[in-house]
């Protein structure tokens, strides 16, 4: 039985019981040669001020985790360990003279 699986795709919306959308795109073209976008749900625990939940929609993430059944959520991703790179680069200008 499969149970560990990675994803890797961008961050989509925040729904309630501690679910964030993950989006993957296809790699293999439908029959009119577009591409599909799955949206994963991924569950976790953590809170709702963490990046997990905070960070910027389209955002890349890889996350590791296992799959389970959610009472009201049907099948889940549950996060285990996830690496988030900001779409949004915050850029602070540092000087080191008084100005």
């Amino acid at each position: 039985m499969l149970s560990s699986v990675y994803i890797a795709g961008r961050m989509g919306e925040s729904l309630d019981d501690g679910v964030r959308i993950v989006e993957v795109d296809g790699c293999v073209p439908g029959p009119d040669g577009a591409f599909s976008t799955f949206a994963i749900p991924v569950y976790s625990n953590m809170a709702k001020g963490s990046y997990f939940f905070q960070a910027p929609k389209g955002s890349l993430i890889i996350v590791k985790g296992r799959l389970e059944v959610k009472t009201g959520l049907g099948l889940v991703v549950v996060n285990e360990i996830d690496e988030i790179y900001s779409s949004k680069i915050e850029v602070r200008k540092t000087t080191f003279a008084e100005e």
